[in-house]
């Protein structure tokens, strides 16, 4: 018994071992409606994304800021029909110690058609506007935010169909 039991804590280890190759820190909040899982942020100059068949990029003109980046999962686990609205005022994020608060950027607004994909670094699909998560599914996607050059990003502050404050 006691051989079975070394044998399967090292087969754990190992398999716990070969699970960790992932660099992305990946964070969870819980919520009263809904559970968000959500990535650090990938800061960039300009990115790509698509939106059905065509591609858009999106770029910052003011050189004292970029594009942070951030991977979104919405879990709905108690409601059956999760009715979301993901705009520049549900979601925001930003550094909670200075009070500083920055709203998610618009995709449909802020993009120009683009065709070549050479260099740029491309984020699919989008999670923005208006969409329904039925219960025991979810929904992924990347939220854009332009935020200045330096600044700490600690918060994220989520107002879609819940009131929810992660830290990074």
């Amino acid at each position: 018994m006691s051989r079975f039991i070394f044998l399967f804590t090292m087969v754990l280890m190992l398999v716990m071992i070969g699970c960790d190759s992932n660099d992305a820190k990946v964070f969870a909040k819980k919520g009263r409606n809904l559970q968000i899982v959500y990535e650090q942020p990938v800061l960039v100059k300009k990115l790509l994304f698509s939106s059905g068949a065509s591609t858009a990029l999106i770029e910052v003109d003011d050189p004292s800021t970029r594009i942070a980046a951030i991977k979104f999962t919405i879990v709905n686990q108690q409601i059956n029909i999760l009715k979301l609205r993901i705009d520049t005022d549900s979601v925001f994020i930003g550094n909670g110690e200075k009070g500083i608060r920055i709203p998610a950027l618009s995709p449909t607004e802020n993009a120009t058609s683009y065709d070549s994909a050479e260099g740029i670094e491309k984020f699919s699909p989008v999670l923005w506007g208006e969409f329904e998560v039925e219960i025991g599914y979810q929904a992924s996607g990347w939220i854009f935010f332009e935020v200045p050059t330096g600044l700490d990003l600690t918060t994220i502050w989520w107002r879609a169909a819940d009131e929810i404050i992660g830290r990074f």
